[in-house]
C-alpha cells in the first residue's frame, strides 16, 4: 500500500475542521484536487498495468471492473483503511448521514484509438453520490480529454423515480446537443478542469452534470474511478428495472 500512494496514510490524520473544508469547497466550486495522491512508484506500477491491458485488447478503449484490476496498485486502495476512513468521514459532513458500511464502485477508464470518441462528451449525472477521480495516464499533445463540470445542479432525490426524471433530461439528444454546443463558448458555470496523473480530484458525482472532453486517438486517457454511496440502492424500482445490479 506505501507503494501506492504517498498521501492515503495521512488521510486518517485529518482533523474534521480539515474534511470538512474539502467537503465546502466541493460545494462552492464543485471539484476538490488532492495534489500528488499517488506516490510515483505507486503512479509507475498503475501505468505498468494499464499498458499491459491495453497491449492485450489491441489498443482499444476498455473499461475494466474492480474484479479485474489484481496488480494495478488500485485494487489495494480500495481496501485501504484509510482510505475507506476518510470516505464515510467525508460523506457523513458532505450528506449529513452517517456512512453506510458499503464497498467501492470501482472503474478503471482507458480511452484510446478511435473508440475513444464514443466515450466523449456523453454529459451524464453518476448514480453514486461521490466520485473520487484519480488520472493514470492524460494525453500531453492533442485532444487530451479534459474533465467537464456543471457543479451541483440538483440535490439528492427522495426516491429513484425522480432520479430517473432527472437522468431522462439530460440524457437525450436535444440537451446533449445543447450542453456540447455551448461547451464550445466556454461558459462560466461549466468547469473545464485539465486532469494531472497521480493527483486525486473528488467532486459530488452524483448532484453533478459531467463529462470528458475527446481524446487524440493515437493517445492514451487512463482513469480510475472510486464511486461511492449508491442513495438508491435499496429502491424496489431500482432492482426490478435493472435485475438487481448496482450501477
Amino acid at each position: 500500500m506505501d507503494d501506492l500512494s504517498g498521501t492515503s496514510s495521512t488521510l486518517g490524520s485529518l482533523t474534521d475542521h480539515q474534511v470538512r473544508s474539502i467537503a465546502q469547497q466541493i460545494d462552492a466550486t464543485g471539484i476538490f484536487c488532492m495534489k500528488s495522491f499517488l506516490s510515483e512508484l505507486g503512479l509507475a506500477k498503475a501505468r505498468q498495468f494499464v499498458n499491459a491491458k491495453l497491449d492485450q485488447r489491441e489498443h482499444k478503449t476498455v473499461s475494466l471492473a474492480r474484479d479485474e484490476m489484481s496488480g494495478s496498485g488500485l485494487d489495494e486502495l480500495a481496501h485501504s483503511e484509510q482510505f475507506k476512513n476518510f470516505c464515510a468521514r467525508l460523506y457523513s459532513i458532505g450528506f449529513h448521514h452517517s456512512a453506510p458500511e458499503v464497498e467501492f464502485y470501482q472503474i478503471l477508464r482507458c480511452l484510446t484509438g478511435r473508440s475513444a470518441m464514443e466515450h466523449s462528451l456523453m454529459f451524464h449525472y453518476d448514480s453514486y453520490l461521490i466520485t473520487f477521480l484519480i488520472p493514470i495516464e492524460i494525453p500531453t499533445e492533442g485532444p487530451r480529454g479534459d474533465f467537464l463540470i456543471i457543479p451541483n445542479t440538483r440535490g439528492v432525490r427522495s426516491t429513484y423515480a425522480m432520479n430517473l426524471v432527472d437522468k431522462a433530461l439530460v440524457d437525450n439528444k436535444l440537451t446533449q446537443w445543447l450542453l456540447r454546443t455551448l461547451r464550445l463558448r466556454d461558459p462560466k458555470w461549466m468547469r473545464r478542469v485539465h486532469l494531472s496523473p497521480g493527483n486525486l480530484y473528488i467532486f459530488w458525482g452524483y448532484c453533478s452534470i459531467h463529462t470528458n472532453e475527446p481524446v487524440d486517438e493515437h493517445a492514451v486517457r487512463a482513469t480510475a474511478l472510486f464511486h461511492y454511496v449508491d442513495p438508491h440502492a435499496e429502491s424496489r424500482l431500482k432492482r426490478s428495472l435493472r435485475g438487481g445490479g448496482n450501477h
